[in-house]
């Protein structure tokens, strides 16, 4: 059959074939934007740099997606809303799709003035996103599919396509509410050829360790990974921040899936230090590789914040 094709169409046709066994295999990274609440607060020249840098850098890093593991913002209020917004928009002005998932902060249980709590009942509060979610509306997420709740992407989900796999990001809200993780379980039971990585605010301990509180919210993360992170084959990745360090874990699912679970937050750190997860997965060689990166010193943390994970079964990678 290819010899029947004219030259420059056969020509054309292997041309297409190389880039897209090229293409197949190809390593990628995912930028991971850890606590940003005390760069937004007090050095916001600081997290304007993280952003352009990202938008600056995507195409030659090959970054088809960018997550955020929550509190973006310190106080409740409209300047840091406004400052992290203006920051996201160089992504949107590229078409960089990217994900948030709300921390603790980024909602009403937080004062507009200090981080200290609001009036009211906690529990309640942590469900008020009315600010988050009118600065972040639906139309900002270009890969959002769907969302628990309607209008609002405390709990949504994300596709996409990078290193030949399919990839399913499911975002959870703090210390989430029993039905969002119900609905979290169906979500990822309808995409069972997609890698999952589940992007929510708070997971692992500063030691390595789940979280077994549920800080005043509904179930713990501990619960929420018993109820359903371990329950599902194709969950690859837990990308968390909120306990101020860098560590990672892994645990085996039920059906005998490695779950590998990342914690980053520098928020204690110079306030942050401008630092970014770059995450790089190679799906053909089966490998997961991250550094802390900081733009602002242009510098790598050489420390313990440094992941190397080979062995790595990826979804759809037969």
């Amino acid at each position: 059959m290819l010899a029947q094709l004219p030259g420059r169409k056969f020509f054309s046709f292997l041309l297409f074939l190389l880039i897209s066994l090229c293409s197949a295999g190809q390593k990628f990274v995912i930028g991971v934007i850890p606590d940003t609440q005390h760069e937004v607060t007090y050095k916001p020249e600081m997290f304007m740099k993280q952003m352009e840098w990202l938008a600056a850098k995507h195409d030659s890093l090959n970054m088809p997606f960018v997550l955020h593991v929550g509190d973006i913002v310190d106080l409740n209020n409209d300047k840091e809303y406004s400052i992290v917004s203006d920051g996201f928009a160089l992504l949107d002005k590229i078409k960089v799709p990217y994900a948030i998932c709300p921390g603790n902060h980024d909602n009403a249980s937080v004062r507009a003035d200090t981080s200290l709590a609001a009036p009211g009942d906690r529990s309640v509060n942590l469900r008020i996103t009315d600010k988050f979610n009118s600065y972040f509306p639906v139309k900002r997420y270009s890969n959002q599919k769907g969302r628990f709740e309607k209008n609002k992407s405390d709990n949504a989900y994300y596709v996409f396509k990078a290193g030949g796999v399919k990839w399913l990001v499911v975002t959870l809200e703090f210390c989430a509410r029993h039905e969002a993780v119900e609905w979290a379980n169906l979500i990822i039971q309808k995409f069972p050829k997609h890698n999952v990585i589940i992007l929510t605010h708070s997971h692992l301990t500063a030691r390595g360790k789940l979280e077994e509180e549920d800080s005043e919210g509904d179930l713990s993360p501990k619960e929420i990974f018993d109820t359903m992170i371990v329950k599902h084959p194709n969950i690859r990745l837990v990308l968390c921040g909120h306990t101020g360090t860098s560590t990672w874990r892994t645990d085996s699912g039920t059906h005998g899936n490695t779950i590998y679970q990342i914690l980053q937050d520098y928020q204690n750190e110079d306030n942050g230090g401008g630092y970014i997860r770059l995450l790089e997965i190679d799906p053909s060689e089966g490998t997961i590789n991250g550094k802390m990166y900081s733009p602002i010193y242009n510098k790598i943390k050489d420390d313990y914040s440094k992941i190397a994970i080979s062995g790595v079964e990826f979804v759809g990678n037969d």
